[in-house]
């Protein structure tokens, strides 16, 4: 099964007979995707920073987890697992692309130096592969589909290119710097586990708004906290320089 004989993931779902083996790691997948967006949607209305705020985000990122070590599972078992274009090798590029948000936004709040280490630059290689394995996927694939994956394929590339060129950088980022960063990576891992469940279900009967329902409502929240912490670290830098001056 190639991704040009489907125009949207039902059509593939629906299509696809799963294995005794395929079946028990596609549930668990499943279960894994609900509990992410159940936390992933509970810490946009919590108080940022506090217990609760922590602890969900833990479950948030043990789910990203399940789901990308659930998806590698789905995509090397049975007759596909060669098979570059094939369906599932969009679903474990897509679940990388998750997998990386979830871990790397997680680093950005955890270490305070901004996450420069191996594990992060291997992060970043990832992305870097799954851009480029997007990218692949959207030759072959139709419709929304096809676009879907260059698009994201695209997102994938300046993402991998922002964390090398950040790499570089040798200064310490401010707390809030950092944080922003935090939360721009957990929510375009919201966005990306959202259109997840759009896609699957599907919500909406106009495929593309499956596509990109999600960012355009998403989006919206990251710009709002976005400028939020951007104007406490404008006040407190103008703080801090007025009282050296």
């Amino acid at each position: 099964m190639v991704l040009s004989e489907f125009e949207s993931i039902k059509d593939w779902l629906i299509s696809n007979d799963y294995t005794d083996l395929e079946k028990p790691i596609l549930y668990i997948h499943i279960f894994a995707g609900f509990v992410t967006l159940c936390c992933a949607y509970a810490i946009l209305v919590l108080k940022k920073g506090d217990k609760r705020h922590k602890k969900i985000g833990i479950y948030f990122v043990g789910g990203m987890c399940t789901i990308f070590a659930t998806s590698i599972l789905l995509a090397f078992i049975g007759e596909e697992m060669f098979e570059l274009m094939s369906m599932f090798g969009f679903f474990l590029a897509f679940s990388s692309f998750s997998f990386y948000f979830a871990i790397a936004g997680y680093r950005q709040a955890k270490i305070k130096t901004g996450a420069r280490n191996t594990i992060d630059k291997a992060l970043a290689v990832l992305m870097l592969m799954t851009g480029l394995s997007l990218l692949a996927i959207s030759i072959p694939a139709q419709g929304t589909l096809a676009n879907a994956s260059f698009a994201y394929g695209s997102v994938c590339l300046f993402v991998a290119a922002y964390d090398f060129n950040r790499f570089r950088k040798i200064e310490k980022p401010n707390f809030y710097d950092r944080i922003n960063h935090h939360m721009m990576l957990m929510l375009s891992g919201t966005i990306v586990s959202t259109t997840a469940l759009t896609t699957n279900l599907p919500l909406f009967s106009l495929n593309w708004m499956n596509w990109w329902i999600p960012p355009i409502i998403i989006a919206p929240f990251m710009l709002y906290f976005s400028r939020k912490l951007a104007k406490k670290n404008f006040n407190i830098t103008a703080e801090a320089k007025n009282g050296t001056g």
